[in-house]
């Protein structure tokens, strides 16, 4: 099952941000770091459907939510981090409009839960907005580049709050994923490391 941005209908959630700078850093070093951000989704969610071993299974997956409950965790998205985003400039000004349901290899990490379905039965959820101003001596072109070659990389802090399913419209099986609280989001250059926006929620 794949679980990529073009399933999503989004909608905005316009809220005025500034950068977090240092308080993403903070907040950021005081969460658990995950190594495998598929591996967690599918520990949390847990596809116990092998009948001989479900039992088994879903002691696993209690145990495992058990261990996270109340954790802040920091996950770095890059593969499709680029897909996720949508960024647009005005003068000195920048919003970043960004879809909160990362794919992570059958389930997904979203910011709260889908609100429904759209006519095509795609998974629908709000946008993150981080907006502000251009770096001094950032132009438009030289913001969106990043963009548009899809070198973007994200850097997600959030606290597992409990888990969603949804079923596929004219289709077998379900969407399913964790669902969370995003509590800061970061855009990277991979390149260069510098940070392109940032946010706390």
């Amino acid at each position: 099952m794949h679980l990529a941005l073009r399933i999503v209908v989004a909608l905005a959630l316009l809220s005025p941000i500034a950068r977090a700078d240092d308080r993403f850093e903070s907040l950021k070093h005081s969460a658990e770091r995950l190594e495998s951000l598929p591996g967690f989704l599918e520990r949390f969610v847990g596809g116990c459907k092998d009948g001989y071993e479900r039992r088994t299974c879903e002691k696993n997956v209690q145990a495992a939510r058990k261990a996270y409950e109340g954790k802040t965790l920091v996950a770095v998205v890059g593969d499709g981090a680029a897909e996720l985003v949508r960024a647009e400039s005005r003068g000195d000004r920048y919003r970043i409009f960004l879809t909160p349901f990362i794919d992570g290899g059958g389930y997904a990490l979203t910011h709260g839960s889908p609100a429904g379905q759209d006519a095509a039965g795609r998974p629908r959820i709000g946008f993150v907005v981080l907006q502000g101003e251009l770096p001094a001596g950032v132009g438009d072109m030289e913001f969106r580049s990043a963009f548009r070659t899809g070198n973007v990389e994200m850097e997600v802090v959030f606290r597992p709050e409990g888990t969603w399913k949804m079923k596929r419209k004219d289709a077998s099986g379900y969407y399913e994923g964790v669902r969370a609280r995003f509590l800061g989001v970061r855009l990277v250059d991979p390149r260069s490391g510098a940070e392109i926006a940032s946010r706390l929620l």
